[in-house]
């Protein structure tokens, strides 16, 4: 045989390197080959065992941390490269995806009271509505009713604690659903009847809960007029020299002011009745009860006489008075007055024993003062006369004079208790002499003073704002025509004679205009206030004016309007003609004007 050709040669190196292939460690294979991440792998090892590659999370010797998925934990070591995801994820570690323990029964540990939610990577337990997080106890329930501001049940209504909530439950009598609580008529015990307080009607005591009617034209002594009482629904009382109760036989028409008088058919109950139905009837054309009215009566402790009112069929009618029996009528004078009659007018005086006087600036009680021997008496005591002086503001001159001229509003503010707003004529600018007794005559030169004063509850949080005054020729404080003094905060621009001292300040409001009365055939000037209490706290008080401000129609809430007057001129009594009636028209005079004449105030 010859020598081996250079082909064979060739064909044994190749065969002698790919046994050299085969030989290598099953190791270096390993980490010069790059499995997907979805295998698991086995390689043999020697004695013929196998190796399994993991299933969850890559190791790769060619691989990187940086490769790792952002929820994953990355591990090196001289073998390999290890991602594995982090707790609260799954996946293979290059890439991790969440686990929704939520979703999953047995994975999380809410309580019932609470609501499982999920968080990347974690999960939280929320307490459900109702439940408060309680550390070592879980969610509890939470008392709306025993914990102040969570519940908001009516004032009326009493609050009940449920697991998780509450419930409002009007007491027996009332209806509502808990939120609003209101008492029907008829629903009430012996003496209640259903009176508006606020935006809601409660069972109440009409002797203590009722609107004042002062009006000194309702006495059946008064002339002719216009009047109608088509605005009176609810419970009133008659006070003032025009009587105090109503007129119990047919009184002549054209009187109190009005063309059809209104009277009593029947007598006034006692104070054992409670309340009693009545008709009240209304006197025209020879007929003492041409129109009728259904009415409700009650006599109250003090002597006085509160009346359920209703707007009267027809117009012109108005309730009359008794102008007699204004006679012992000062069940209001305090235990150091005494009542006492002027003219056949009665007033609280102060008792002989104890003195009062006054000046612009203070007021002055003086007394004497006896000292003795606490075991025995002798002819000679000591003797000590002394006085106290009180400087003098509005309050206090209210309160130290002889029935001063006041209108009196109780407002009831929720969560802070009831108010007391007065509105009274001052003779000065410094506010501190009110207008006393029945009358003061004053002309179109002389200036009025009006104060308005708020009494009662937190009065550092709350300020009196004036929104809107303005006079009438009537007593009707809704008669179409007003001669606006303050309207939507501010003064009148067009008169130079008003000007506002204080509004929206302080707990007091003061302004003053020149006298005036209406043009055509009005004889009486009637003022009125629109007050408004201003939590200072939330609230800007003060009002910004300007000269060029634009005025918007102004809507008046009467609930919250004090009224004074009359003002008439002296000597005069509001007059219509017979003829003006026969057809029971009302008289329209849109142009008020002002004009120069010698006025009367009359004070009920």
């Amino acid at each position: 045989m010859g020598q081996p050709s250079l082909t064979w040669v060739l064909l044994l190196l190749v065969a002698s390197w790919f046994i050299t292939i085969a030989a290598t460690d099953s190791s270096e294979a390993r980490a010069k080959c790059n499995c997907p991440a979805w295998w698991s792998w086995r390689t043999p090892q020697r004695g013929g065992d196998t190796e399994q590659g993991p299933d969850e999370g890559f190791a790769s010797q060619g691989r990187w941390c940086s490769e790792c998925h952002s929820n994953a934990t990355c591990k090196e070591d001289e073998a390999a490269t290890t991602c594995t995801c982090k707790e609260g994820f799954t996946g293979d570690g290059l890439t991790c995806v969440d686990v929704d323990e939520c979703a999953i029964p047995g994975a999380h540990n809410c309580s019932a009271n609470s609501r499982c939610v999920n968080t990347p990577g974690s999960f939280s337990c929320v307490c459900h509505e109702g439940f408060r997080l309680s550390p070592g106890l879980g969610c509890t329930d939470v008392d709306e009713c025993a914990e102040p501001g969570l519940s908001h049940c009516h004032a009326l209504a009493t609050c009940v604690n449920v697991v998780g909530n509450y419930s409002c439950v009007c007491p027996t009598g009332y209806w509502g659903d808990g939120w609003h609580c209101e008492c029907s008529p008829g629903s009430c015990g012996p003496g209640l009847d259903c009176v508006p307080e606020g935006d809601a009607l409660v069972c109440a005591d009409p002797c203590q809960a009722h609107r004042i009617l002062d009006e000194y034209w309702r006495s059946t002594e008064y002339g002719e007029g216009y009047s109608c009482d088509t605005d009176l629904r609810g419970w009133y009382r008659f006070v003032g020299q025009s009587g105090v109760r109503l007129a119990e036989t047919c009184v002549p028409i054209l009187r109190c002011n009005t063309a059809a008088p209104m009277w009593l058919n029947g007598s006034h109950p006692s104070s054992d009745q409670g309340i009693v139905s009545r008709k009240a009837c209304a006197h025209w054309s020879g007929h003492c009860c041409l129109w009728d009215a259904s009415i409700q009566v009650k006599a109250c402790a003090g002597g006085y006489y509160v009346y359920n009112l209703t707007a009267p069929p027809e117009c012109h009618l108005a309730y009359c008075t008794d102008p007699t029996s204004v006679e012992g009528t000062c069940e209001e004078c305090s235990i150091d007055e005494d009542c006492k009659s002027n003219n056949g007018r009665w007033h609280c005086q102060c008792k002989q024993d104890f003195n009062i006087t006054r000046n612009e600036t203070h007021a002055t009680y003086s007394n004497t003062l006896y000292l003795a021997d606490e075991i025995i008496i002798r002819d000679r005591n000591i003797k000590i006369n002394f006085a106290c002086s009180y400087p003098l503001d509005m309050k206090v001159s209210l309160k130290t004079s002889l029935q001063p001229m006041v209108s009196v509003l109780n407002i009831r503010v929720g969560g802070t208790g009831m108010f007391t707003v007065r509105m009274a004529l001052f003779q000065s600018p410094s506010y501190t002499q009110p207008y006393e007794g029945s009358s003061v005559t004053l002309s179109t030169e002389a200036f009025l003073y009006v104060g308005t004063i708020l009494d009662g509850g937190d009065l550092s949080r709350f300020a009196l704002l004036m929104t809107n005054c303005y006079a009438t020729p009537s007593g009707n404080a809704t008669d179409p025509l007003k001669y606006f003094i303050i309207q939507d905060r501010c003064p009148q621009t067009k008169d130079s004679t008003i000007q506002v001292v204080e509004n929206g300040e302080s707990s007091q409001g003061r302004f003053s205009v020149q006298m005036f009365r209406f043009a055509g055939n009005y004889d009486l000037v009637y003022l009125h206030c629109e007050v408004y209490l201003c939590d200072t706290m939330n609230e800007k008080c003060k009002p910004t004016c300007s000269g060029t401000r634009f005025r918007s129609e102004s809507v008046i809430d009467q609930s919250r309007v004090l009224n004074l007057g009359p003002i008439t001129r002296k000597g005069v009594q509001a007059t219509v003609s017979r003829a003006a009636f026969s057809s029971l028209g009302l008289l329209k005079v849109w142009l008020p004007l002002l004009l120069s004449a010698t006025l009367t105030l009359t004070f009920q």
